[in-house]
Parts: structure tokens; C-alpha cells; sequence
């Protein structure tokens, strides 16, 4: 999981709205640093990382509503959609591991079974036992792992594609300056 960009400089003695916008620029940043990878539909780990640096940056909108108003909550709005998308994103990416996880064990199993067979067989029945293995019945457990399997991924590239088209959309209306405007102000402390 990605580290939280750590906050500096802030005054124990300047006005709540002074750290919180303080606050927000460093959760601003931190979430545009995955800019790059959002093109990178198989940057599986960023795509994760930005979720989660998403999370930071709503959470730091909400816990200071009160500063940020009505704005605030827009943004809170706009973070909280491609933090869901990710999400739906991520849930898809760990069902795919998890499936290929279990196809490479039923695999490791076969090839237990296949060597153990052919270990205490006659050579006439090799061909067999290997016919056997590569064409399994049509109630094995592999044919509905994998056609879970191709389903998760055509899934995933409909949820990659939500989500980078929202994450087009909200660029193109602003939302990085929108943020900015919501964290920028002179701190007399500093």
C-alpha cells in the first residue's frame, strides 16, 4: 500500500482552515503523482495506490467540510467516484489473481497426479493418461474458473475504461484547479 505523503509545516497556532488547506495541497499532490500510470490500464499496484491516496484526499475534504463548503463537497463528490471506480477496478484485479491462484494449484495438482501415474504405469498407457490430463471433462473445475476467468477480464477492461473516462471528464472540467483554488490561501504563520 502506497505511504501517506507526509504533512509539514503546519502551525500549531494558525486557524483550523490555515492546516486544512495546508492539508489539502499535500493530499492534492500526493493524488495527481499517479497522473502518469492513469493511461496504464495494467499498473494494477498505482491504479490501487491512487485509490487509496484517493481516500486520503476525500477523507481530508470531509473532515474539514466546514472550511471547503459547498465546493468542498463537490470535489468530495468527484473523489468519491473515481475512488469508487478504482475500487470496482481493484475488486476485479484481486478475483483475477485469486482464480489464476487456484488454476495454477489445480495445474500443480495434475501434473502430481499425472507423474504419480505415469511413475506406476505400463509406457502403453502414457498416452493415455496425458490424453486424460489435456482434455479434462467438461465438469472439471478449471472450465468454470476459466470462463470466470474471461469474464473478470473483459469486466476489468469495462471498468478501466469507466474509470479513466471519469477521470478524463473530471480533468476536463477543472477539477485539478478546482482543488487548488480550495487549498490555496497566505498563511501569516509561516
Amino acid at each position: 500500500m502506497s505511504k501517506a505523503w507526509q504533512v509539514k509545516n503546519l502551525v500549531v497556532d494558525a486557524p483550523v482552515d490555515v492546516n486544512a488547506r495546508a492539508i489539502l495541497r499535500v493530499r492534492i499532490g500526493e493524488y495527481y503523482s499517479y497522473e502518469p500510470i492513469v493511461s496504464d490500464p495494467l499498473a494494477t499496484t498505482e491504479l490501487h495506490d491512487l485509490r487509496i491516496s484517493a481516500k486520503r484526499l476525500r477523507y481530508t475534504l470531509e473532515l474539514f467540510a466546514g472550511v471547503f463548503g459547498d465546493e468542498g463537497k463537490r470535489q468530495i463528490n468527484r473523489v468519491k467516484t473515481i475512488q469508487e471506480a478504482l475500487g470496482n477496478l481493484h475488486d476485479l484485479d484481486v478475483r483475477i489473481e485469486l482464480t489464476s491462484d487456484e488454476l495454477v494449484e489445480l495445474a500443480r495438482e495434475e501434473l502430481e497426479t499425472l507423474n504419480r501415474a505415469l511413475a506406476s504405469s505400463h509406457p502403453s498407457t502414457y498416452r493415455a493418461l496425458t490424453t486424460a490430463i489435456l482434455r479434462p471433462p467438461p465438469d472439471a473445475p478449471q472450465s468454470g474458473l476459466y470462463g470466470l476467468l474471461t469474464r473478470d477480464h473483459a469486466d476489468r477492461q469495462a471498468a478501466y475504461r469507466e474509470f479513466k473516462s471519469l477521470w478524463d471528464r473530471f480533468a476536463l472540467e477543472g477539477m485539478r484547479d478546482d482543488l487548488a483554488r480550495l487549498s490555496s490561501t497566505r498563511n501569516p504563520f509561516l
